[in-house]
């Protein structure tokens, strides 16, 4: 049975009613310090929606990778994060950035002190909010949590209580991100391949998005695979979107790694569950397949939405994968963001707790 095989992922329409609940337990709210137009979203929303306690714990981001046109917004993110938890009558606290030198080490670094700070001891209800958290922080904290909630007797004391991932998705927002430049390729923290045997056969399973060809083509070419297979987001709420995304990485599928058609993969646009599964299949049926010919490594690699990009967490969690990563060089934003509102959607992964006893 794997942790997932019943998922709840809470929607739109749905979300009023899953915290409108009765419960009088106090709420931890994680959230990022980033400039993402859609990172007070979801705080408001749940403000709106329950008249719980809410605290929260801002990890605080280095701003050197962010462009100087952006940084007010960020500023303007935190002002309403803190007039929300305000209003919620809690407390905002903040997760110093840690010193670092290494960049890949920032992620490890935030889910360590995440960890050592007793908060899981406090709270039976969380919410991990990653819509201005990027992917090299998320992974290794939610993994961290997970780690917990779902230890086993004698590897640490379990956290019984209920994890929720949390995003404002918006595919026309994430297109006017701009991510320019790239950083060499590693493993986002806690997704390496730990030790075993060099493998006889590396696959690359790339869930592809807008904007990322740079990136991507710099792993293919530090990997060098031997197959690839890429995910492209569909059904989608735009039914072109793959289309388009297919015509932005044609040079690097076709013509560089000359992929055959058939390895493209499909992945629900508002379902990481889905995406989870397939991949999850994807890797039982390499490994019964190649593994007589030595051990097969799958790689996965996210260019796409945060909310696929969970599918891509929970993949590489329970199957105990490899996720390499390429930064963009620096962050920005394409005329200012605006507009970037009408296509707001809230979704809601609850990832451990009550609807899974």
């Amino acid at each position: 049975m794997t942790h997932w095989e019943h998922p709840l992922l809470v929607s739109e329409k749905t979300f009023d009613d899953v915290w409108s609940r009765p419960n009088d337990e106090p709420i931890l709210f994680v959230v990022g310090s980033g400039f993402d137009p859609r990172a007070a979203v979801v705080l408001s929303r749940l403000v709106g929606s329950t008249g719980r306690r809410i605290d929260s714990v801002m990890i605080d981001l280095p701003e050197d990778a962010t462009d100087l046109d952006v940084r007010p917004m960020a500023i303007a993110n935190r002002t309403r994060i803190q007039e929300l938890i305000t209003e919620a009558g809690g407390e905002l606290r903040h997760q110093s950035r840690p010193e670092f030198h290494d960049p890949g080490a920032l992620g490890r670094l935030v889910s360590r002190g995440f960890q050592r700070s007793g908060l899981l001891e406090q709270y039976k209800e969380i919410v991990v909010e990653i819509s201005a958290m990027p992917r090299s922080v998320f992974f290794p904290l939610i993994r961290g949590i997970l780690e917990r909630a779902h230890a086993a007797d004698g590897d640490g004391q379990p956290w019984a209580g209920d994890l929720h991932v949390a995003v404002c998705e918006n595919p026309e927002a994430d297109e006017s991100i701009l991510e320019e430049g790239t950083t060499a390729m590693a493993p986002i923290g806690g997704f390496a391949r730990t030790g075993g045997e060099t493998p006889a056969t590396t696959i690359w399973v790339p869930v592809l998005g807008e904007g990322a060809v740079a990136r991507a083509s710099r792993l293919y070419e530090e990997l060098d695979p031997d197959e690839v297979c890429p995910v492209l987001p569909f059904p989608a709420r735009d039914p072109r979107r793959g289309d388009r995304i297919v015509s932005e990485y044609r040079q690097l599928l076709f013509d560089e790694i000359r992929m055959e058609p058939r390895n493209v993969i499909h992945g629900a646009e508002r379902n990481p569950f889905d995406l989870y599964r397939t991949l999850g299949r994807l890797h039982t049926r390499y490994c019964q397949a190649l593994s007589p010919l030595g051990p097969v490594a799958m790689v996965l690699s996210s260019h796409s939405s945060k909310l696929l990009s969970v599918g891509v967490l929970l993949t590489a969690y329970e199957h105990d994968l490899e996720v390499q990563h390429v930064s963009p060089g620096t962050y920005g934003l394409r005329d200012g963001g605006d507009g970037l509102r009408d296509h707001d959607e809230i979704f809601d992964l609850w990832l451990t707790g009550e609807p899974y006893r």
